[in-house]
């Protein structure tokens, strides 16, 4: 079983609902997010915000059926192709994105 990292296009502010739906179904996400701060009025509100709005990092083997469901799943829009062929991330760009961001 040879997992691979691709991207997945999320639909407009879903990404937690995204996340939830896939790591439910058994699939490993990624979502690097930032701790942002903003003033409103006298108060200072902090929230974390997605590092790619919109893209989520996601990990599995194309040789496994079980992919296939993943553009049907409730707040992705869809996996990321390169002339209609599903591509992955290099291994070392997700593990040093996970090194450098806490999720």
């Amino acid at each position: 079983m040879s997992k691979e990292w691709f991207v997945l296009q999320l639909k407009a502010n879903a990404h937690n609902r995204a996340v939830k739906n896939l790591n439910q179904q058994g699939f490993e996400t990624f979502l690097p997010l930032l701790n942002l701060t903003s003033r409103k009025g006298s108060r200072f509100l902090k929230k974390k915000q997605p590092l790619f709005p919109g893209y989520l990092f996601i990990t599995f083997d194309k040789a496994d059926e079980k992919w296939s469901k993943i553009n049907n799943t409730y707040g992705v829009s869809r996996l990321i192709t390169f002339n209609c062929t599903l591509k992955s991330i290099p291994s070392s760009f997700i593990n040093n994105l996970i090194d450098s961001y806490d999720c």
